[in-house]
């Protein structure tokens, strides 16, 4: 059976870019690779991206065999999408044009660059060696390349951690829904951590501030944007820098002194 391949990349007609040229850039480039890489490729469109549910694209995304993250453009959407694959060892393939200023290391991740031009000669080229990273990122998908992985920690461990369970009770809704259930929280609670945040509290919090996390501990907030899902915050803990959506769960809390 054929696998699975999400592709995530930008949509619509990002600035700089002429109409329809990501459109090309799937059909000229993508999906030949796919094809001759034996798995089916599928379009993440912009409407589930960002007004479709986040649960379903969460799901799409976790569950797909592998998936392609094209960081042209810095469409956030992709950068999500990428971060929840590198977060659980999951195979992903980044690609992205020359045109587009670097904000990852792609080449750490066996990724790609592809000229923006899509000039026949060049498409054929970028079609092979984009081919060829696909088989390679499945043949070697035992071999994490994910943060957790390099951590030592969570799902990198071993395989039977490497599939979510994506399933909602049908009494419980997305709002409270606690997809981080599984993670031992901390105990006891520190005197400075106060109450959950609300979901009023969410939307207001910027850079700079803190917040304490049930799992990672108190944290500084480095970045953060809005997202289809929620508000993805870039946070430094004294474990080390992580991306999470912050959410109105009992996860995040407030630090009172």
């Amino acid at each position: 059976m054929e696998k699975k391949c999400l592709v995530i990349m930008p949509t619509g007609d990002p600035d700089g870019y002429a109409q329809g040229h990501f459109n090309r850039v799937y059909e000229y480039i993508i999906v030949p690779a796919c094809k001759q890489a034996d798995v089916t490729p599928v379009k993440v469109e912009d409407e589930m991206m960002a007004g479709g549910s986040a649960w379903d694209t969460a799901k799409n995304i976790v569950d797909s065999d592998i998936a392609i993250c094209d960081f042209s453009s810095h469409y956030p959407n992709v950068l999500y999408g990428f971060g929840i694959r590198q977060a659980l060892g999951l195979p992903v393939v980044l690609i992205k044009d020359g045109k587009t200023r670097s904000i990852i290391d792609i080449q750490e991740f066996d990724g790609i660059e592809y000229d923006d031009s899509l000039r026949i000669d060049i498409v054929q080229r970028a079609i092979g060696t984009l081919c060829d990273a696909l088989k390679n990122t499945l043949i070697k998908k035992g071999d994490k390349n994910s943060l957790l992985t390099r951590l030592g920690i969570g799902p990198g461990q071993s395989p039977e951690f490497r599939k979510v369970d994506f399933e909602i009770p049908a009494d419980q809704n997305i709002s409270t829904a606690q997809p981080e259930s599984h993670l031992p929280m901390i105990s006891p609670v520190p005197d400075f951590v106060g109450a959950p945040y609300t979901q009023h509290d969410v939307d207001k919090l910027k850079v700079g501030e803190s917040l304490f996390h049930m799992v990672h501990g108190k944290g500084e907030i480095k970045s953060i944007k809005n997202m289809a899902a929620g508000r993805m915050a870039t946070v430094q803990f004294e474990s080390g820098s992580k991306t999470l959506v912050v959410g109105a769960t009992p996860y995040f809390r407030k630090i009172t002194a």
